[in-house]
């Protein structure tokens, strides 16, 4: 591969009025490919909307359903500095020709990604994110899988499973009806759990692998507000109510819907976590 004036590249990529990202439309988030020769976790970005649904077109004859997501001038660098948040490495970026990669490194600087991971309240999660996407890439794909196609998401569901188990998460808890400041041990306090429903009508709670998820979800209810505790797996179901059947992770993201028995099941297939 030729040597590419990474400086040269990011000022090209900030000049565009625009950019075009292809995006998972099941994960809400940017489709992302192991590079089988790098080993690259990388994602894709064009100049046009047409580049990007010429190159989609052969993955969605392989049923991944896929869509061009634009990004304007002015949000591209935080767009990029958001890719680390998913554990993203690499941007194959195309303008004309071949797509070119470029490290994410040579385009953004890297945040400390354990100071925002041990945050108080979690601010990062990429390990989870990242094989949580290919996870739902994969599951979400409406094909018939043969025995490999089959040992290849089991693989994928044991890596995801493997970092929900040593991650951190956020629980919400609706306290719009309380004056003043909340406090857990007060019973007569007025609190409410919020719930998803699903389109089959069962009902989940949500929970968020960091604070970026939070926002994603609840950017529309303006006149809610939130308290966020930080749990970590093993006691995730002592959070659970009686009216959820499990827990939505990520429900603006990659939303992967457990219900406890899954949960329990997930725990006991991989040796891991809380398997009560």
């Amino acid at each position: 591969m030729a040597i590419i004036d990474k400086s040269f590249m990011l000022k090209k990529i900030e000049k565009n009025e625009s950019i075009y990202v292809l995006y998972s439309a099941l994960t809400h988030c940017p489709f992302v490919e192991c590079d089988p020769e790098t080993f690259d976790d990388q994602i894709y970005i064009f100049t046009t909307k047409e580049m990007t649904q010429t190159f989609a077109h052969p993955y969605t004859l392989d049923k991944y359903l896929l869509q061009a997501v634009k990004v304007e001038r002015g949000m591209i660098l935080p767009f990029l500095r958001t890719l680390y948040l998913y554990g993203i490495n690499a941007v194959m970026y195309q303008e004309e020709g071949a797509p070119i990669r470029i490290q994410l490194t040579d385009l953004v600087e890297k945040p400390d990604i354990d100071a925002l991971r041990n945050d108080k309240i979690p601010r990062a999660n990429p390990e989870l994110q990242l094989t949580a996407l290919y996870f739902m890439q994969e599951l979400t794909r409406p094909v018939e899988r043969n025995q490999e196609e089959k040992k290849h998401l089991h693989d994928l569901e044991e890596e995801m499973a493997h970092n929900l188990f040593r991650s951190r998460f956020i629980i919400s808890f609706d306290v719009s009806e309380i004056e003043g400041k909340w406090d857990p041990k007060d019973k007569n306090q007025k609190v409410k759990v919020p719930l998803v429903k699903t389109k089959a009508g069962k009902t989940f709670q949500p929970v968020y692998t960091d604070f970026g998820e939070v926002q994603k979800f609840n950017q529309r209810n303006k006149g809610v507000k939130l308290e966020l505790t930080p749990i970590t797996y093993d006691r995730i179901h002592n959070f659970l109510v009686k009216e959820s059947e499990g827990f939505v992770f990520n429900p603006a993201g990659f939303n992967l819907v457990l219900t406890a028995d899954q949960l329990r099941q997930m725990a006991e297939r991989y040796g891991e976590g809380n398997g009560r």
